[in-house]
């Protein structure tokens, strides 16, 4: 039976390690992408500044036209992120179960511990009660002890 709770929680480390490299990996995504919507915003911010002094329609077209690609970039990046989150939800489920089932083990074993020392306390109070009542007996051969 503990054989079976180690391997429990040799399961239950894999599926959290899993779950932990793909939340870190989701991050990263959410991050990039963060950063990427950040830099499309400043880019269209300094592009409008530029029309604003007097650039050429055309590099403000072009501008833009850039600033569109990076958001569609960044919309493509989410829908990756979002088949991040649906794995990283899968391996938390995963990982909980795992935790489940390993700590259901560990109180199994507990429990058969405890009952097994129980079992042999029990055992180690009837050999006493035992050697106590066969000293005490009228019917057993010898009496008492033997002092003289």
């Amino acid at each position: 039976m503990s054989a079976m709770a180690r391997l429990a929680k040799v399961r239950q480390d894999m599926a959290m390690a899993k779950a932990r490299r793909i939340a870190s990996e989701f991050a990263k995504a959410k991050d990039l992408n963060e950063q990427v919507i950040q830099y499309a915003d400043e880019y269209g911010d300094a592009a409008m500044q530029m029309g604003q002094q007097g650039i050429s329609v055309a590099l403000l077209r072009d501008t833009m036209a850039f600033r569109s690609k990076l958001l569609a970039g960044a919309k493509e990046q989410e829908l990756a992120s979002a088949h991040l989150h649906r794995e990283l939800q899968n391996a938390n489920k995963a990982a909980l179960a795992a935790k489940m089932k390993s700590q259901g083990l560990d109180r199994a074993v507990a429990r058969r511990k405890k009952e097994a020392q129980q079992e042999e306390q029990q055992a180690e109070w009837q050999e006493i009660e035992d050697a106590f009542s066969h000293r005490k007996s009228p019917f057993s051969k010898e009496t008492g002890t033997k002092d003289a």
